[in-house]
């Protein structure tokens, strides 16, 4: 599956990858972001450093196994 991309980073994935990702609704992928930039930050990432809504590419195909 490829992800259409207009603007952005290439290496962040918004809640509308992840919807379309996943297949879900926005509202589920964006409660599916928030959960790994919770991970993120009991693994030592400082809060400052992530961005709502968005979440790094590597580190949610690495934990959801897609």
């Amino acid at each position: 599956m490829e992800i259409k991309r207009i603007s952005g980073n290439a290496n962040m994935y918004t809640s509308d990858d992840i919807a379309e990702l996943c297949g879900c609704s926005k509202n589920k992928a964006y409660n599916i972001i928030r959960a790994l930039n919770h991970k993120l930050i009991s693994l030592g990432t400082p809060k400052e450093a992530l961005i709502a809504g968005k979440i790094s590419r590597k580190f949610f195909h690495e934990h959801i196994k897609i």
